[in-house]
């Protein structure tokens, strides 16, 4: 009998976790960039592990799987959001060893706008050993990076080799995560919503602050805010709407993230016109579309994508935005566009990006050094 070809491995390695859930639950970026990547590779023959880097100088980067013991021996590993001056130092090591390291890119660090909170966190005066200048020193070395736009893929092609574009899917067919809620209309007044942190879009939501507190009194609409944090800016604040206008719920963990969505008719994804939110993926719209809630974007590359494949509203001015919320307040209208959304939505899930995160991934493991 001819051996058996052995599998081939790989593993995500990162610190997005969401600490105090049990068990422990990735953050969003880790959710859709490491543990769903992972768990399409697993189906296609891959030996896959995700967890928080480990390091040795004799075998290179693993997963510690608990305290002292690390797992080693994998022939790709994926780093999400590590900007760790000992993760750079170990590169060199662990590539000598034959492993090889991808950096996995979904947001454009060196673009970060100064309200956005990680801008201050990832500046090399806060965090001179963690921080963004020292995760550019990774992204260069690292063997090859994975982005979620073509935003990113321009970028990093111009100044480096082994580029490789997978744009973000959603995981529809996961059994009872996402789930189509039709909201009452007797029962609940008609809402408008973002899911979001504003200590991170603040500015984005302030775009709409000039008109739509006096559009919700107008056609008697309420704001829901899901996402909602003490130590955050307020909602009703940035987007200057009377505080009895606005109702709000609390952050969640990814694997409860989807309720977030039943509290509204109509979502928002505010924008604002920036190279950084050029970068971003369109991956709010895929949620939204997944929970059943028909929404209105700000103009961005991804999200002319997204609408042009039958996804969501784009809208560059304000006349546009009330001009779209005017149509939606129809029942029938939003009805159409929650079946339509959902039915498109099945060429982004996760079952098609899995083909492309496996060629993608097997791409690498045969280009050679």
């Amino acid at each position: 009998m001819p051996a058996q070809k052995r599998k081939p491995t790989i593993c995500y390695i990162t610190g997005d976790w969401s600490w105090g859930t049990e068990p422990l639950q990735p953050n969003g970026c880790a959710w859709y960039r490491c543990k769903l990547p992972m768990d399409e590779l697993g189906k296609r023959g891959w030996i896959t592990g995700m967890g928080f880097p480990g390091f040795s100088k004799d075998k290179g980067f693993g997963l510690i799987v608990q305290e002292g013991q690390v797992i080693h021996g994998w022939d790709i590993v994926v780093m999400k959001l590590l900007m760790q001056r000992e993760v750079l130092e170990g590169m060199d090591y662990a590539e000598s060893l034959g492993q090889k390291v991808v950096v996995d890119i979904d947001d454009w660090y060196e673009g970060l706008p100064e309200s956005n909170n990680a801008f201050k966190t990832t500046h090399p005066k806060n965090n001179p050993n963690s921080n963004r200048e020292i995760y550019k020193e990774i992204i260069n070395r690292a063997f090859a990076v994975t982005v979620s736009t073509p935003f990113l893929y321009d970028h990093y092609s111009k100044i480096r080799k082994n580029v490789y574009l997978v744009r973000n899917g959603i995981d529809i067919h996961a059994d009872g995560r996402w789930q189509t809620v039709y909201r009452n209309s007797a029962k609940h007044r008609l809402s408008i919503g973002w899911v979001g942190a504003t200590n991170w879009r603040s500015h984005d939501v302030e775009q709409l602050a000039p008109w739509i507190g006096d559009y919700l009194k107008a056609n008697n609409l309420m704001f829901h805010h899901s996402g909602h944090c003490l130590s955050s800016p307020a909602i009703a604040d940035l987007m200057q709407i009377p505080k009895n206008k606005v109702k709000l719920s609390g952050l969640a963990p990814i694997l409860s993230y989807p309720q977030l969505f039943r509290h509204f008719d109509i979502g928002i994804v505010p924008l604002n016109n920036i190279p950084f939110n050029h970068a971003k993926s369109f991956i709010k719209g895929l949620e939204y579309a997944a929970a059943g809630v028909p929404f209105v974007a700000s103009y961005s590359p991804e999200y002319e994508y997204l609408s042009a494949s039958g996804i969501g509203r784009i809208a560059r001015s304000d006349d546009e935005w009330m001009g779209h919320f005017d149509s939606l307040l129809d029942a029938k209208t939003r009805m159409y566009e929650r079946e339509r959304n959902r039915e498109i939505l099945h060429s982004f899930s996760m079952q098609v990006r899995g083909i492309e995160w496996d060629m993608t991934m097997r791409s690498i493991l045969e280009t050679k050094v």
